[in-house]
């Protein structure tokens, strides 16, 4: 993908990415890095065009992908090359291209989460700056837990970004499967 910092009328590329990915159209203005007034919305993924890549994301961790989809969407060749998508499909968004599992599918953070937190030894700590209590952990602490069993609870990935059109595509047909 061209790098689009600075591109004033980035819109046209922008238009033409999301038409060969089969991603609808919205408008939203911003005068960030990228100047653009259209971004794609499909279900509850919004999709924003950043330097060289495409920013996926949803509000609500729930909407994101199961860590079952993300795994077999992670793990899948791309079309083109032997090259896997995980490669250029990046969840959370991690440079490193990790897998989900390691790094990228989170739980949702809540009394449940907390409770199995704490039976593992977690305590928690009052943030002046969040006004309220919570328990220090990194995602990647999360996601090791998950991965060695100790938390047994639902993760998704709710963020990802992805670096080519290919890339693109074939997140939009996932998301296409996943809602039908």
């Amino acid at each position: 993908m061209k790098n689009l910092a600075g591109v004033k009328d980035a819109d046209q590329t922008i238009k033409e990415e999301l038409y060969l990915a089969g991603i609808p159209q919205i408008h939203e203005e911003t005068k960030g890095e990228v100047p653009y007034t259209v971004i794609g919305s499909l279900g509850p993924w919004k999709f924003k065009r950043a330097w060289y890549y495409w920013v996926a994301s949803v509000e609500d961790k729930r909407n994101g992908l199961p860590l079952a989809i993300a795994s077999e969407l992670h793990e899948r060749k791309n079309p083109t090359s032997d090259v896997i998508l995980g490669r250029s499909i990046r969840s959370g968004g991690h440079c490193g291209c990790p897998h989900p599992k390691e790094f990228g599918a989170q739980p949702i953070y809540n009394e449940l989460l907390d409770e199995r937190l704490k039976k593992l030894g977690y305590k928690e700590e009052y943030s002046e700056i969040l006004k309220k209590k919570y328990i220090p952990i990194t995602v990647g602490e999360v996601s090791k837990l998950c991965a060695e069993g100790k938390l047994g609870i639902e993760q998704y990935v709710d963020c990802y970004h992805i670096d080519d059109q290919i890339g693109l595509n074939e997140f939009v047909k996932t998301l296409k499967e996943l809602y039908g």
